[in-house]
């Protein structure tokens, strides 16, 4: 039987890529679902299946047919990661039908959450929901048998024994098996270098995608001992860990839990790493670094032991204290991302991130005292429940957190744009959305917005309108945050003086963000704050974004006037801008100018439904709010089998 598994881009079928692979701030995440799902199908008897890496080499549609002509197969895996990538699953499972109309089409990642769309919509035929591995292995099986017997379809009965897959049965109906198994610890790898080289087909250039000289990945620049010469150049990413112990109401889950590697087996990787791809820093990318603790600190003493600097993001502003900050460092840390995505207590809550802005107060500070470097500009707007109050709420924090560490607004977010929320499919803030009839009841509707949504990313051109603000509103709320930050800082740095060094550094980082080109395609010619991405911005269709930004919100002057002068200025001259968008530019970007026409001032929460003095933290949840109107909806055993796929395990 021959299979083979491939990388899904999230580019729109026929769009150009936002970057070319061997830019960006980060090396290229390693492909460590699909050397997972190989490893654990040839530990159990299926060896040799091929990859076609896809996503890293961007071919055409007719280099994709060429290569299932000279590789014929049987079954081939689809890994889509996001649900953005729908356009793209439909386009080469189109491809994969061409070739040959009996190979089995699998799907996988987040995307499945919306499996009744992909089976209904597109040349899939099973999609698998979760944890893959074991999923996987059941598929190859039931296909193996079917070959043996020479059928010409599969049996879907058989195909309904294995756990973790959705189908649809003979007579068109959505049938899902239930979440599958999960891996124990012990049986994790770490990604394998060698097969995800066999996946790039020869392509050496495509290969440097996974890496990056350290100067250019804007993690490193702010600690003296990257400056060592005798420190191997190259930075890669990888992953310590897998999964979350949270369930923000934005993020998608498909998998439960929280796993960790084997130590001997990342020693072993980080020593191939270093030897064989002179690696001598290490981003650690886990959605949760440090939920376990003891482990967390073995892991910074193994980093430590291979003389590697590292990086880690996703750190939960709970999961560490001082005395954990101080080892990592000591062990080799330069730089620490927490998800802070707000300064307003009722968005955390609504978010259900079960922490308290104290906490992040808290780590900040004690980073800033260590001389640790941090990372804060997780900040995020646009979820429901956000208004003008909670965003000056999230500006007052982010204003506290550069004065901990004495450096200006403006430095510190320096080619950086605050994130807007996506609402992806299979998340509560997506089922909310259903639920207020902003997003399509129907297969047809969910698959206009699956299209609508390939291809964007988190920033605000591409908001949709869930929350029921209006359009003048959400588009000053960015602003907003950063107004209130620089009024912050310059209360707060009254009688202090800032940081030196670290003002330096600063100024160093931004200028490093501003010479890669993926720091200026988020806005077309828009140069953000800081300076670091200038461009001429004389005809860009944001041309009062690009004034705002560099002229006003981190201006002293304009800190210490009025409130009441300042912002129904900026307010309305940003919608006026977008007006200009809308009928003069014609920016196709603008995805709110389609998602805000349902969007009403009634579908905002109400401030008494998420007060803390009447409601409990999990009341106050974006989950419980969703799951408190799904009940009152009668729905048919189709929908309650799509409301498991979205709810996740």
């Amino acid at each position: 039987m021959n299979t083979v598994l491939c990388s899904v881009p999230v580019e729109a079928p026929g769009a150009k890529r936002r970057r070319k692979q061997t830019e960006g701030p980060l090396p290229i995440l390693p492909k460590s679902a699909i050397t997972q799902l190989n490893d654990w199908a040839t530990k159990n008897g299926f060896a040799n299946c091929k990859f076609f890496d896809i996503d890293m080499l961007y071919p055409s549609d007719e280099e994709i047919e060429k290569f299932f002509i000279d590789n014929p197969a049987d079954v081939v895996g689809l890994s889509a990661v996001v649900s953005t990538s729908y356009m793209q699953v439909r386009r080469l499972s189109k491809i994969i039908k061409k070739i040959n109309p009996n190979t089995l089409v699998v799907c996988g990642g987040y995307l499945t959450a919306a499996a009744n769309t992909v089976l209904k919509k597109t040349d899939v035929d099973i999609c698998v929901v979760g944890d893959g591995e074991v999923a996987w292995v059941g598929i190859l099986k039931a296909m193996n048998e079917h070959l043996a017997k020479g059928k010409n379809r599969i049996d879907i009965d058989s195909l309904l024994k294995v756990k973790g897959i959705a189908v649809l049965d003979h007579d068109g109906v959505l049938k899902f098996t239930g979440y599958g198994q999960k891996l124990s610890s012990c049986h994790m790898h770490p990604p394998n270098f060698e097969y995800l080289k066999s996946g790039l087909l020869g392509n050496d250039e495509a290969l440097k995608g996974y890496f990056r000289p350290w100067k250019q990945t804007e993690s490193f620049n702010m600690d003296d001992r990257a400056y060592d010469p005798k420190r191997k150049p190259m930075t890669a990413s990888i992953f310590t860990s897998k999964g979350c112990v949270a369930k923000c109401t934005f993020c998608q889950r498909g998998s439960k839990g929280y796993s960790i590697y084997d130590l001997d087996k990342l020693d072993k990787h980080l020593q191939n790493l270093k030897e064989n791809y002179n690696v001598g820093f290490i981003n650690i990318v886990d959605e949760n670094f440090a939920s376990n603790n003891k482990y967390a600190r073995e892991v910074a003493e193994l980093l430590h032991k291979h003389n590697l600097l590292w990086s880690c993001l996703g750190v939960r502003v709970t999961s560490v204290d001082k005395d954990d900050l101080i080892h990592f460092k000591k062990h080799g840390c330069c730089n620490i991302g927490f998800g802070i995505e707000t300064g307003s207590q009722t968005m955390l809550d609504i978010m259900e991130k079960k922490v308290k802005v104290e906490d992040t107060k808290y780590v900040i500070k004690s980073c800033a005292e260590i001389g640790l470097h941090v990372n804060f500009e997780g900040f995020m707007v646009g979820m429901p429940g956000e208004s003008l109050k909670t965003a000056q709420e999230s500006g007052k924090l982010m204003g506290e957190l550069c004065a901990s560490i004495r450096v200006p607004v403006d430095l510190v977010f320096a080619s950086t744009d605050l994130s807007y929320a996506i609402p992806l499919v299979g998340t509560p803030l997506y089922e909310y959305g259903k639920q207020l009839g902003l997003v399509g009841q129907t297969t047809e509707q969910e698959e206009e917005y699956l299209e609508m949504t390939s291809n964007i990313s988190q920033y605000k051109r591409y908001y949709i309108n869930f929350n029921g603000a209006p359009t003048s509103e959400f588009l000053f709320w960015d602003m907003l945050v950063f107004l209130e930050a620089t009024r912050t800082y310059l209360k707060l740095m009254k009688n202090q003086k800032e940081h030196p060094e670290r003002l330096k550094k600063f100024q160093d980082r931004a200028g490093v963000k501003g010479a890669n080109p993926h720091a200026k395609l988020k806005y077309k010619k828009v140069n953000v704050i800081g300076g670091a991405g200038i461009a001429d911005v004389s005809m860009s269709p944001y041309f009062f974004t690009n004034f705002v930004k560099d002229k006003i919100v981190c201006n002293y002057t304009i800190a210490k006037l009025p409130r009441w002068l300042v912002y129904p200025i900026i307010r309305w001259g940003l919608y006026l801008e977008y007006l200009a968008q809308k009928y003069y530019f014609k920016e196709d970007h603008n995805i709110h100018t389609q998602a805000n026409k349902k969007a009403t001032p009634e579908m905002r929460i109400k401030p008494e439904d998420v007060d803390p003095l009447k409601t409990t933290q999990k009341e106050r949840s974006l989950r419980t709010i969703v799951n408190k109107k799904m009940a009152q909806i009668k729905q048919t055993e189709e929908q309650k089998t799509i409301s498991m796929l979205t709810a996740g395990p």
